[in-house]
């Protein structure tokens, strides 16, 4: 389930966190606080048509993320942050060893100083699952398609096989006819010669007929 689904199985409502107040006169963190928005505010209207035009063209599943994010029409903002800044921040010390917490206040720090908004990171990472999500939708019909289309070919290649397989029993079976009437035919040769000798042993004093047996 992409991010839009989570929003909606979850009332199309979502709390961004804000950066917490400074409180001076208290040693304990300040809470972090959350901003709720909706679905609504964070979808984002992206290039549909483009983006499958590019799911169609050849060799769609080589087609790079950034690639897509850029036919969508999702651009790099001003301030130079998005979704994939933060995730590259994230995955590096001291941030990866924090707990959830401890890095949700580090990462408000990061982006108070750069003044940048959370809420716009989270609309940059729906944005980004918008775009993902329609590309995959046509992709998959086009894929779909080919598989119909191999399914076919190989309906029709099966059927092809069992007819050359009917054929292949045919021939089989006129083949063993063959030798058999052939045999059956030397079968009456042999004893028609042998008939042959037999007669004609009565009128000279040396055989003339050949038989089979006289030629191995």
């Amino acid at each position: 389930m992409g991010l839009l689904g989570m929003l909606e199985s979850l009332g199309g409502r979502l709390g961004i966190i804000e950066k917490p107040s400074d409180n001076k006169n208290s040693k304990a963190p300040a809470k972090i606080r959350t901003r709720v928005v909706t679905l609504a505010e964070l979808k984002t209207e992206l290039k549909d048509d483009d983006v499958r035009a590019l799911a169609e063209a050849p060799a769609e599943l080589t087609v790079p993320y950034e690639r897509i994010y850029e036919t969508a029409g999702i651009g790099r903002p001003q301030s130079g942050w998005d979704i994939e800044k933060l995730g590259q921040l994230v995955r590096t010390a001291p941030f990866k060893d924090l707990s959830h917490e401890s890095c949700q206040r580090k990462v408000l720090e990061v982006l108070g100083k750069e003044n940048v908004d959370p809420e716009s990171l989270v609309k940059d990472a729906v944005a980004r699952d918008q775009a993902l999500d329609a590309f995959e939708k046509y992709a998959e019909r086009k894929m779909l398609d080919r598989i119909a289309g191999h399914e076919q070919r190989q309906g029709e290649i099966d059927a092809r096989i069992e007819e050359l397989r009917k054929e292949k029993k045919r021939l089989e079976e006129l083949e063993s006819a063959d030798r058999e009437r052939w045999s059956e035919w030397q079968r009456r040769k042999r004893a028609h010669e042998r008939e042959l000798a037999r007669t004609v042993s009565c009128l000279i004093d040396r055989p003339v007929i050949t038989t089979d047996d006289e030629r191995r």
